[in-house]
């Protein structure tokens, strides 16, 4: 049977998307190749033909992964003010409903560990995409690209506030992480801060 000339970009895809989501929902580690290739709708047996190893589809995955979670980011604050659209990321990104769905948001707190032990394709594919989130969240906050203290903290704020959340059984807790975290980053974000 004949496969259209596009069938192996748009399976691969799938394997992408399917990788994304698992990798952000359960971990990299726990994460098997069978199970990713289920999810995508086939077998494990054609995964080599896409991949050579589990480690280099996270790459790929990782830009999926950053790609969907900044056209949502995108999508939310088109009409918003510099100011307010900051203030709606921080309200978003440690919120609970971010903390509750990890599979569709940022996969920083969810693969940062993992990648931090990876080979060198999956950091550059992380790192260029935190540079360029530190620089948007700069851009906001009307800084120079020189100027990035501020963006960088509060991102780190953002993306450790959610890990804790995520980490702590107690659901008051959790709350109550990311209820702290948002508070003291608006706080600098609106200049109120000490």
């Amino acid at each position: 049977m004949r496969y259209a000339p596009h069938h192996k970009q748009l399976t691969r895809e799938r394997i992408r998307e399917a990788a994304a989501r698992l990798f952000r929902r359960k971990g990299y580690a726990a994460t098997g190749v069978d199970t990713i290739m289920a999810a995508a709708g086939m077998t494990a047996g054609g995964f080599y033909g896409h991949y050579r190893s589990k480690e280099a589809l996270l790459g790929d995955a990782l830009d999926t992964a950053f790609l969907q979670s900044t056209d949502r980011t995108d999508a939310r604050r088109a009409e918003l003010g510099e100011t307010e659209q900051i203030r709606r990321f921080v309200e978003t990104y440690l919120s609970s409903g971010h903390r509750d769905a990890p599979e569709h948001g940022c996969p920083m707190p969810a693969l940062a560990a993992d990648v931090s032990r990876l080979k060198p394709r999956a950091r550059s594919v992380f790192e260029n995409h935190l540079r360029r989130r530190i620089a948007d969240i700069g851009a906001q906050l009307g800084r120079s690209p020189e100027d990035d203290c501020l963006p960088i903290a509060a991102l780190a704020t953002c993306v450790g506030g959610l890990m804790l959340a995520r980490a702590v059984k107690d659901r008051a807790f959790s709350d109550h992480i990311l209820e702290a975290c948002r508070t003291e980053l608006l706080r600098d974000v609106d200049g109120t801060g000490q």
